[in-house]
Protein backbone atom coordinates (compact mmCIF):
# COMPACT_ATOMS: atom_id res chain seq x y z
CA UNK A 1 0.00 0.00 0.00
CA UNK A 2 2.42 2.40 0.99
CA UNK A 3 4.45 1.40 -2.34
CA UNK A 4 1.58 2.49 -4.68
CA UNK A 5 1.04 5.94 -2.50
CA UNK A 6 4.91 6.61 -3.58
CA UNK A 7 4.94 5.16 -7.28
CA UNK A 8 1.68 7.96 -7.07
CA UNK A 9 3.48 10.79 -5.55
CA UNK A 10 6.26 10.27 -8.17
CA UNK A 11 3.78 9.97 -11.65
CA UNK A 12 1.91 13.27 -10.15
CA UNK A 13 5.42 14.83 -9.44
CA UNK A 14 6.64 14.07 -12.74
CA UNK A 15 3.60 15.17 -14.29
CA UNK A 16 3.94 18.46 -12.96
CA UNK A 17 7.20 18.97 -14.18
CA UNK A 18 6.75 18.34 -17.19
CA UNK A 19 3.29 20.26 -17.56
CA UNK A 20 5.69 22.98 -15.90
CA UNK A 21 8.18 22.65 -18.70
CA UNK A 22 5.54 22.70 -21.05
CA UNK A 23 3.90 25.78 -19.93
CA UNK A 24 7.11 28.19 -19.79
CA UNK A 25 8.34 26.81 -23.49
CA UNK A 26 5.07 28.19 -24.46
CA UNK A 27 5.22 31.41 -22.42
CA UNK A 28 8.51 31.76 -24.16
CA UNK A 29 7.21 31.29 -27.92
CA UNK A 30 4.36 34.18 -26.90
CA UNK A 31 6.94 37.13 -26.84
CA UNK A 32 7.85 37.45 -30.36
CA UNK A 33 4.69 36.72 -31.34
CA UNK A 34 3.41 39.43 -29.50
CA UNK A 35 6.12 41.92 -30.94
CA UNK A 36 4.73 40.87 -34.40
CA UNK A 37 1.53 41.43 -33.68
CA UNK A 38 2.40 45.39 -32.53
CA UNK A 39 4.34 45.77 -35.56
CA UNK A 40 1.36 44.50 -38.00
CA UNK A 41 -1.31 46.70 -36.04
CA UNK A 42 1.15 49.58 -36.74
CA UNK A 43 1.28 49.04 -39.87
CA UNK A 44 -2.38 48.31 -40.56
CA UNK A 45 -2.57 51.93 -38.79
CA UNK A 46 -0.23 53.56 -41.95
CA UNK A 47 -2.30 51.43 -44.75
CA UNK A 48 -5.64 52.96 -43.35
CA UNK A 49 -4.22 56.54 -42.79
CA UNK A 50 -2.84 56.28 -46.25
CA UNK A 51 -6.11 54.97 -47.97
CA UNK A 52 -8.24 57.38 -46.32
CA UNK A 53 -5.82 60.02 -47.19
CA UNK A 54 -6.19 59.15 -50.87
CA UNK A 55 -10.16 58.56 -51.02
CA UNK A 56 -10.11 61.95 -49.38
CA UNK A 57 -7.88 64.05 -51.93
CA UNK A 58 -9.54 62.47 -54.75
CA UNK A 59 -12.91 63.14 -53.56
CA UNK A 60 -12.27 66.89 -53.21
CA UNK A 61 -10.10 67.06 -56.74
CA UNK A 62 -6.55 67.55 -55.45
CA UNK A 63 -5.06 64.28 -56.44
CA UNK A 64 -6.25 64.86 -59.93
CA UNK A 65 -4.88 68.66 -59.63
CA UNK A 66 -1.62 67.44 -58.39
CA UNK A 67 -1.25 65.07 -61.04
CA UNK A 68 -1.82 68.01 -63.55
CA UNK A 69 0.78 70.46 -61.45
CA UNK A 70 3.01 69.81 -64.69
CA UNK A 71 5.76 71.93 -66.25
CA UNK A 72 5.16 70.15 -69.72
CA UNK A 73 8.41 72.05 -71.62
CA UNK A 74 10.38 70.61 -68.64
CA UNK A 75 8.37 67.39 -68.80
CA UNK A 76 8.45 67.42 -65.25
CA UNK A 77 6.14 68.36 -62.48
CA UNK A 78 6.91 71.84 -61.71
CA UNK A 79 8.91 73.07 -59.16
CA UNK A 80 10.19 69.42 -58.88
CA UNK A 81 14.05 68.06 -58.21
CA UNK A 82 16.22 67.71 -61.45
CA UNK A 83 15.15 64.29 -61.67
CA UNK A 84 11.73 65.39 -62.11
CA UNK A 85 9.91 64.80 -58.58
CA UNK A 86 9.85 66.04 -55.29
CA UNK A 87 12.38 65.33 -52.45
CA UNK A 88 12.00 66.81 -49.35
CA UNK A 89 9.63 69.49 -49.72
CA UNK A 90 6.25 69.56 -51.44
CA UNK A 91 4.15 71.88 -53.09
CA UNK A 92 2.27 74.52 -50.71
CA UNK A 93 -1.09 73.59 -52.14
CA UNK A 94 -0.74 69.77 -53.15
CA UNK A 95 -1.47 66.46 -52.48
CA UNK A 96 1.57 65.46 -51.57
CA UNK A 97 1.46 68.26 -48.61
CA UNK A 98 -1.67 66.46 -47.39
CA UNK A 99 0.86 63.24 -47.09
CA UNK A 100 3.63 65.02 -45.48
CA UNK A 101 1.11 66.76 -43.13
CA UNK A 102 -0.29 62.95 -42.17
CA UNK A 103 3.28 61.33 -42.17
CA UNK A 104 5.70 63.53 -41.84
CA UNK A 105 5.91 64.20 -38.20
CA UNK A 106 5.31 60.77 -37.28
CA UNK A 107 9.36 59.19 -38.03
CA UNK A 108 7.73 57.74 -40.96
CA UNK A 109 9.01 57.95 -44.60
CA UNK A 110 6.99 57.79 -47.74
CA UNK A 111 6.88 57.98 -51.32
CA UNK A 112 4.24 58.37 -53.92
CA UNK A 113 4.23 56.88 -57.33
CA UNK A 114 1.73 57.42 -60.50
CA UNK A 115 1.25 54.32 -62.68
CA UNK A 116 -0.17 55.04 -65.96
CA UNK A 117 -0.33 52.67 -69.44
CA UNK A 118 2.74 53.96 -71.78
CA UNK A 119 2.06 53.72 -75.18
CA UNK A 120 3.59 50.46 -75.65
CA UNK A 121 0.92 49.15 -73.36
CA UNK A 122 2.98 48.28 -70.61
CA UNK A 123 3.05 49.66 -67.30
CA UNK A 124 4.85 52.68 -66.30
CA UNK A 125 5.61 54.15 -63.11
CA UNK A 126 6.62 57.92 -62.71
CA UNK A 127 7.99 59.10 -59.19
CA UNK A 128 5.78 62.32 -57.39
CA UNK A 129 7.53 61.85 -54.37
CA UNK A 130 10.94 60.57 -52.60
CA UNK A 131 12.31 59.13 -49.84
CA UNK A 132 14.27 56.18 -50.21
CA UNK A 133 14.16 52.80 -50.23
CA UNK A 134 11.05 51.00 -48.55
CA UNK A 135 11.74 49.14 -45.56
CA UNK A 136 10.28 45.19 -45.46
CA UNK A 137 7.71 46.51 -43.15
CA UNK A 138 6.13 48.87 -45.83
CA UNK A 139 2.84 49.10 -46.70
CA UNK A 140 0.94 50.62 -49.60
CA UNK A 141 -2.70 51.92 -50.95
CA UNK A 142 -3.86 52.76 -54.49
CA UNK A 143 -6.75 54.71 -55.81
CA UNK A 144 -7.54 55.60 -59.78
CA UNK A 145 -7.71 58.97 -61.13
CA UNK A 146 -8.90 59.78 -64.10
CA UNK A 147 -7.86 62.57 -65.83
CA UNK A 148 -9.61 63.68 -68.93
CA UNK A 149 -8.51 66.03 -72.10
CA UNK A 150 -9.84 69.31 -71.58
CA UNK A 151 -8.86 69.54 -67.59
CA UNK A 152 -6.41 72.23 -66.98
CA UNK A 153 -2.62 72.13 -66.59
CA UNK A 154 -2.79 73.78 -62.94
CA UNK A 155 -0.53 76.33 -61.36
CA UNK A 156 0.09 77.33 -58.43
CA UNK A 157 -1.41 80.60 -56.26
CA UNK A 158 -0.26 80.64 -52.23
CA UNK A 159 -1.63 77.92 -50.92
CA UNK A 160 -4.05 76.95 -54.13
CA UNK A 161 -3.99 75.61 -56.99
CA UNK A 162 -5.42 77.16 -60.27
CA UNK A 163 -6.33 76.31 -63.81
CA UNK A 164 -4.00 77.23 -66.71
CA UNK A 165 -5.22 78.33 -70.05
CA UNK A 166 -3.84 75.16 -71.27
CA UNK A 167 -5.24 71.53 -71.24
CA UNK A 168 -3.93 68.23 -71.26
CA UNK A 169 -4.65 67.67 -74.84
CA UNK A 170 -2.84 71.23 -75.20
CA UNK A 171 0.57 69.98 -73.94
CA UNK A 172 0.00 66.70 -75.73
CA UNK A 173 -0.14 68.16 -78.94
CA UNK A 174 2.29 71.05 -78.40
CA UNK A 175 5.57 70.92 -79.76
CA UNK A 176 8.45 70.41 -77.26
CA UNK A 177 5.98 69.67 -74.47
CA UNK A 178 5.45 66.40 -73.11
CA UNK A 179 3.13 65.19 -70.48
CA UNK A 180 4.26 61.79 -68.27
CA UNK A 181 1.27 59.98 -69.85
CA UNK A 182 0.33 59.43 -72.92
CA UNK A 183 -3.16 60.44 -74.55
CA UNK A 184 -5.58 57.80 -74.72
CA UNK A 185 -8.34 57.61 -77.24
CA UNK A 186 -11.99 59.52 -76.37
CA UNK A 187 -12.31 62.03 -74.03
CA UNK A 188 -10.56 60.56 -71.22
CA UNK A 189 -7.00 61.25 -71.03
CA UNK A 190 -5.27 58.58 -68.83
CA UNK A 191 -6.14 56.39 -66.44
CA UNK A 192 -3.61 57.19 -63.55
CA UNK A 193 -3.05 54.64 -60.11
CA UNK A 194 -2.11 56.78 -57.32
CA UNK A 195 0.37 54.56 -54.73
CA UNK A 196 1.01 56.17 -51.51
CA UNK A 197 4.21 53.79 -50.41
CA UNK A 198 4.69 54.80 -45.88
CA UNK A 199 6.95 52.62 -43.77
CA UNK A 200 9.09 53.77 -40.37
CA UNK A 201 11.85 54.88 -40.36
Amino acid sequence: MRAQAHTLEGVAAALLIVATVAFTIQATAVTPLTASTASQHIETQHERAASGLLETERANGNLSRTLRYWNGSAAAFTNASNEGYYVGETPGASFLLAVEETFGDRAVAYNVNAYYVGADGDRHVRRLAFHGQPSADAVAATRLVTLYDNQSVMERNGTRFEPTAKTLADVNAAAGERYFAPNAPGHAYAVVEVEVVVWRM
